[in-house]
């Protein structure tokens, strides 16, 4: 009993991290000639055995780049409101299950700069990490 359980419990898991990297990444937008790239992101809140997260937990973007990010909440259950912070963009909402949100921002600042549920202290966060833009196109992480 308890390894099927398992195997249900990493279906699902699989299932899930399957469908956010599909919906995930990096996308270029069509942009005018000038204008920052513009960098969008899915970020999901997720349970995976008993223990919430953000996944993506990690986010990559150079300094200056155009950021859009949409904010979903697929926890069960009946608390159906969770938090999502970037306090270093000034970035506070509570993302309601079934009811995306979006938030933008420019990337104006190289570090890295953690992302939490702000009503939930205990679930899992992630990251922002704003890389130096190079000559040439080419990015490198601060040292």
């Amino acid at each position: 009993m308890m390894v099927k359980a398992n195997i249900r419990n990493l279906g699902i898991t699989a299932a899930i991290v399957g469908v956010i990297l599909l919906g995930t990444g990096p996308v270029r937008a069509a942009e005018p000639s000038g204008a920052p790239p513009v960098k969008t992101f899915t970020l999901v809140s997720v349970l995976i055995d008993d223990v919430k997260f953000w996944l993506p937990s990690s986010i990559m973007v150079e300094q200056g780049d155009h950021v859009k990010l949409t904010l979903k909440n697929m926890v069960p259950g009946a608390a159906n409101q969770h938090g999502f912070s970037l306090p270093a963009y000034g970035i506070t909402e509570v993302i309601t299950s079934g009811t995306p949100k979006t938030v933008e921002f420019t990337a104006d600042k190289p570090g890295v700069f953690p992302y939490f549920c702000q009503l939930h202290p205990a679930h899992i966060g992630g990251q922002l990490l704003v890389v130096h833009k190079m000559k040439g196109g080419r990015a490198a992480a601060q040292k």
